[in-house]
């Protein structure tokens, strides 16, 4: 009997030991965990506040050229923007960006546009900045993308001229990172995919593509044309754009809809046609790669396309709202 009873006690206290037992929520101190918050914003509009004032001030000051400029430059930018950054201050004597096309930087004005929502990683922020001296208005989107990694500036473009951004949720409820484009009209990756193939020269062929015609696209297109045709004598002219890993924002609008943010990477490729005959590198190039001013076999530049898309909900065409490109690297024999 004493055995008996000692193997129930036993049992019992394993029993007690564990989640379960049919006991549920009838253990004194044992709780389910809390579900997670996915309705709020993951940062206060004051944290917010803070965040877009550490690091657009030091995108300030590594634009201007004072002090530790590498230092401020990793406080500000990341990524495919860090990358830009570096180069734009390169180029920066010889070949200013496409249309002044470089992030505006206003410390004392950035407008916060949207924050992130609920729990989860990565998180954006929305910003709006105007140049001091006038020019179009510009769009930010600062990433973090765990806890331990603080936001900085991961892409921006230039808004074009007469494009607007619709309105996001209140700054208190957030908004949240659409990753699989349902209820769109059409996926992010999608967009920018097709996109990116519209944009290659020779051109592809393509139909009803999910965006609308845009100044940005027949800018690159004319340009890729009037490269071949400069050089047609001589070399012969490619150009492919293709979509940059891991750099397609959606954030979820008001209403439905999405403001979509992606970078392509484009890559010129001249070909000389005959031995002994040459092509003269721009400045650019020799900026990028110095001493380098003949060119008798092959050259590559490589430019990142920062974009910007307004993409509606259901049906219909996204719409280009903001481009900006970048000269990065360059290569050549």
């Amino acid at each position: 009997m004493n055995r008996r009873i000692a193997t129930i006690t036993a049992a019992a206290a394993v029993c007690l030991s564990l989640s379960g037992c049919g006991l549920g929520k009838a253990i004194a101190g044992v709780h389910e965990a809390p579900a997670p918050v996915t309705d709020i914003a993951s940062v206060t509009p004051a944290q917010a506040r803070g965040i877009v004032d550490r690091v657009f001030t030091a995108a300030g000051q590594s634009r201007s050229g004072s002090g530790d400029v590498k230092a401020a430059r990793a406080v500000a930018y990341s990524g495919n923007a860090l990358t830009a950054a570096v180069a734009d201050a390169r180029l920066a004597s010889v070949a200013p960006q496409v249309g002044g096309n470089s992030p505006a930087i206003a410390p004392e004005q950035p407008r916060i546009l949207a924050l992130p929502r609920g729990e989860g990683f990565p998180r954006v922020i929305v910003v709006q900045t105007v140049p001091d001296k006038g020019g179009l208005p510009v769009l930010h989107v600062l990433t973090s993308p765990d806890a331990r990694t603080p936001y900085r500036i991961a892409e921006s473009a230039t808004m074009l001229p007469g494009s607007s951004v619709r309105s996001f949720t209140s700054l208190a409820s957030g908004s949240r990172l659409v990753t699989d484009g349902k209820g769109l009209a059409v996926s992010p990756q999608s967009l920018l995919t097709d996109y990116a193939k519209g944009l290659s020269f020779p051109a592809a062929k393509g139909t009803n593509p999910p965006y609308t015609d845009d100044r940005f696209a027949t800018q690159v297109r004319a340009g890729a044309a009037q490269q071949a045709s400069d050089v047609s004598k001589y070399a012969a002219f490619t150009q492919t754009h293709t979509v940059q890993p891991d750099s397609v924002y959606a954030i979820a609008q008001d209403g439905g809809g999405a403001l979509v943010f992606g970078v392509l990477e484009r890559t010129d490729t001249f070909t000389v046609k005959k031995a002994g005959s040459s092509l003269t590198a721009p400045k650019q190039f020799t900026t990028l790669v110095p001493g380098k001013t003949k060119l008798a076999s092959k050259a590559t530049m490589r430019t990142l396309e920062m974009v910007v898309f307004a993409v509606p909900r259901g049906s219909g065409q996204a719409t280009l709202v903001g481009a900006t490109e970048h000269l990065v690297s360059a290569s050549g024999s």
